[in-house]
């Protein structure tokens, strides 16, 4: 029987979420996990896993071998950097008393990184710990996956779930239509917040990076965006809010502090 390295694995029911300092983030990044996934995508995926790990930060994503999320923990890998991996239990093959994960990188082979194992009928545990404690969210291009991912994430922004900055790298444009049906759904009023406090948009993983370190410290700078009457009212309509408040609601002047840049 092939010997099999042991691995770092844990259940994320006794998972903790523990920052190694205080200026070191958890940043969560979904891109492809396909096989057939183009160059320059990969190129900028180890960046990202590279710079994570030379900044002290700890890169979190779904522990995939291949497509940009191979890509990033190779990066991680190669500078010792801190990396967690999450992935579904059908990954999981037991074998005469030991554990193995089938497609998972080689950097979960090694302390200290860590294995997050999650399980459940469909994905939803695992997006959940994926997001759990994370200080801002990373997504390189992919598919459906992470077209899923992406969505959800910024549906919870916009409703205020979340305040977490979302970063898209946009190679060579490929995270254009996204923006475009952002600015097409703001138009037609089927936003609550302005596009660009949704998602963020760069063109490379490092440019990304950096964005998210000055949201965290403060450094950008924000603007205010005066909000008419309409958007609360709508507000107010989709949440059922008592018509009592209307007359207070209409009579602010709206602003907004959370748009950055």
């Amino acid at each position: 029987m092939q010997h099999r390295p042991r691995m770092s694995v844990e259940n994320s029911n006794n998972c903790t979420m523990s920052k190694q300092n205080p200026n070191s983030l958890r940043v969560c990044c979904y891109g492809s996990s396909s096989k057939n996934t183009k160059e320059p995508y990969i190129k900028d995926a180890y960046s990202l896993g590279k710079t994570l790990g030379e900044r002290g930060h700890t890169c979190v994503n779904g522990a995939g071998s291949t497509g940009c999320m191979g890509a990033m923990n190779q990066g991680v890998l190669d500078v010792r950097g801190r990396v967690v991996g999450v992935i579904h239990e059908m990954f999981v093959m037991a074998g005469k008393g030991s554990k193995w994960v089938e497609g998972c990188h080689d950097v979960f082979k090694q302390e200290p990184t860590r294995l997050l194992i999650v399980g459940g009928d469909d994905l939803q545990e695992r997006k959940r710990m994926l997001v759990k404690g994370a200080d801002a969210l990373v997504v390189l291009p992919g598919g459906p996956g992470t077209f899923d991912e992406l969505w959800e994430m910024a549906c919870a922004r916009q409703i205020g779930l979340i305040t977490i900055p979302i970063v898209c790298v946009n190679i060579n444009g490929y995270y254009d239509p996204f923006r475009q049906m952002l600015e097409r759904a703001h138009a037609d009023q089927f936003l609550y917040k302005h596009p660009s406090e949704i998602l963020h948009f760069e063109d490379t993983s490092i440019e990304a990076i950096d964005y998210i370190e000055k949201v965290i410290s403060g450094e950008v700078i924000k603007k205010r965006i005066k909000r008419k009457p309409s958007f609360i009212k709508r507000m107010m309509s989709t949440y059922n809010i008592p018509s009592k408040f209307s007359s207070m609601v209409s009579s602010m002047d709206l602003e907004d502090d959370d748009l950055s840049d």
